[in-house]
C-alpha cells in the first residue's frame, strides 16, 4: 500500500536529474526484497498522482545511527548519502542506514518536495488511502505510520513539514508508536527550513 504513495526519485526541483552524490561508496546491486509494502518506480508519486521532488537536499541522514538503532532495535550503521542501481527499477538516492547484522541498506530516509500539494494534505491522504495507517498529528505539520505489506516487519513514517515531505522508511524490524514519535520528532527538528 505504500508504493501507492511514493516510489523512487526522478527530478531536482529545477527539473533536473538529482546530482550524483559524492561518496565513496560504489553503487551496490539490488533485488527487490519479497516482502517490502514499497516498490520502486522511476516517477514517484502520492496517491494524488501529484509527482514528488528528489535532490531537494543535499543531506538526507537526518538521524544518527543511535536515533535510527532506537527506532528499528537492532544496530545500525552510520546514514550514507548514497545512489544505488536498483536494476531494472532504476536508480534510487537516499541516505540509506544498513542494519549490522546483515549489512544490507534495507532502511532509508527520503526528503521530497511536492509539487500541487501541501506535505500536510499528503499526509492526510496517505492516512486516508492506506489500511492500517495511523495519524500522529503532534510532530512537524502531521505525521503518518504506514505498515510494510501482508504483515511484514517495517512500515513507513511520512512527515510534513512546511516545505518538505519526509521519509523514514524502515525495512528491518517493526517500531512500535513511541519509537515512531521519537524518530519523527527528531528528523522534523533536523530538516532543513
Amino acid at each position: 500500500m505504500a508504493a501507492l504513495l511514493l516510489t523512487g526519485c526522478t527530478k531536482n526541483a529545477d527539473g533536473a536529474p538529482p546530482p550524483q552524490p559524492e561518496s565513496t561508496v560504489p553503487p551496490v546491486p539490488l533485488t527487490r526484497p519479497t516482502t517490502s509494502g514499497v516498490e520502486l518506480d522511476p516517477t514517484p508519486t502520492t496517491t494524488s498522482g501529484a509527482p514528488l521532488i528528489t535532490g531537494v537536499v543535499e543531506d538526507e541522514c537526518l538521524l544518527t545511527a543511535a536515533e535510527f538503532t532506537a527506532l528499528v532495535g537492532q544496530p545500525v550503521s552510520p546514514g550514507r548519502n548514497t545512489q544505488l542501481d536498483m536494476g531494472p527499477e532504476g536508480q534510487k538516492r537516499s541516505c540509506f542506514y544498513p542494519t549490522e547484522a546483515s549489512g544490507l541498506p534495507k532502511n532509508w530516509i527520503n526528503v521530497y518536495g511536492t509539487t500541487g500539494q501541501h506535505p500536510s494534505e499528503l499526509v492526510q491522504r496517505a492516512n486516508k488511502n492506506t489500511p492500517g495507517s495511523k495519524l500522529l498529528t503532534d510532530i512537524g505539520l502531521g505525521a503518518v505510520t504506514v505498515p510494510a505489506a501482508l504483515g511484514a516487519p517495517g512500515g513507513d513514517m511520512y512527515v510534513a513539514t512546511e516545505k518538505y515531505l519526509l521519509e523514514i522508511h524502515v525495512g528491518d524490524g517493526t517500531p512500535d508508536e513511541p519509537r515512531w514519535i521519537v524518530a519523527g520528532t527528531a528528523i522534523v527538528a533536523k530538516a532543513p527550513a
